[in-house]
């Protein structure tokens, strides 16, 4: 059998791991998305984490198109490596306004911003349910802000707490919504109804006779539960995009896929495009070997 590519983890060891799954849902209240609840969300303006160390213009500017990049989402991940310097921790992602461009080198970028615990702008505790709004900017930091933020974030924060409407600013804006966050589930815990069953037994009978005519089959017919049967029959190609629709099956309305363990890796839907870690340049401030954090997934683009 043709094995897989070289960098690809094992099914079983990524079964070890614990991935984190996001879906998308409205917020209760619009102030549970400002910066001092730390949200992780989509779409609406990003909430900074550190609202004066902004982003430069360089980097929110797509190197495709030479436009400002659109806020796509923003996820709040603390990790253990680092508890002193990264008490607080966000990744931000940033995409091309021409979506035919996001294939493209510079297209997609990624930012990441960490806090003490000690810091000007949160307390050693959560902000109380009653504040509606951050800490407030001194008048110097807050106009310093707004100088450097297309979105004018700033002004952003104190319209929604008033509960007022802002004037549109900055690129345009996805429709805001709350990345809820929840472990995946494991195989055994997706169970298929009596008639998810019989569309199994139909699709698997159609792919046996294919095989009997043609010799090949069409991938995108190939449902999860047939990954086992078919995996001695097919190709490398087929084998990826079977185990990534045989994994992502199990919750298919996922929009991210969060795992920062030792060996976390994505899920390629294919074969092509898979760059090996030699393709993958070093962090260079401390020339180690970048960790996959999270994907995005396909169903993301669905619920903008």
């Amino acid at each position: 059998m043709p094995g897989r590519p070289e960098h690809a983890d094992s099914e079983e060891q990524q079964d070890e791991l614990t991935y984190m799954l996001g879906y998308v849902d409205y917020p209760d209240k619009p102030t549970d998305l400002l910066r001092h609840r730390f949200p992780s969300k989509v779409g609406g303006v990003p909430a900074w984490l550190d609202p004066l160390n902004l982003p430069t213009a360089q980097q929110l500017t797509c190197s495709v198109t030479g436009q400002t990049m659109r806020f796509l989402l923003q996820v709040y991940c603390p990790v253990d490596d680092n508890p002193i310097d990264a008490f607080h921790r966000m990744i931000f992602l940033f995409i091309s306004p021409r979506g035919d461009e996001l294939h493209q080198r510079g297209a997609v970028r990624a930012l990441r911003c960490q806090l003490p615990r000690a810091n000007p702008f949160y307390g050693d505790s959560p902000a109380p349910a009653s504040q509606k709004a951050p800490q407030p900017l001194q008048e110097s930091e807050q106009q310093l802000s707004l100088e450097r933020d297309p979105w004018r974030v700033a002004e952003h924060e104190q319209h929604v707490a008033a509960g007022t409407a802002a004037a549109t600013v900055g690129p345009a804006a996805f429709v805001e919504q709350e990345l809820i966050v929840e472990p995946e589930p494991n195989e055994d815990e997706v169970e298929q109804s009596g008639q998810q069953q019989s569309e199994v037994q139909r699709l698997l009978s159609s792919y046996r006779a294919r095989v009997a005519d043609e010799g090949e089959y069409d991938e995108s017919e190939l449902p999860a539960d047939l990954v086992d049967e078919l995996e001695g029959a097919v190709g490398p190609a087929q084998q990826i995009f079977a185990a990534f629709q045989a994994r992502t099956a199990r919750a298919p309305e996922q929009c991210l896929r969060y795992c920062f363990q030792p060996g976390a890796a994505p899920l390629w839907p294919s074969h092509t495009h898979i760059p090996r870690p030699t393709g993958i340049p070093p962090c260079p401030h401390c020339g180690a070997a970048r960790r996959c954090e999270f994907q995005v997934s396909r169903a993301m683009s669905g619920q903008l």
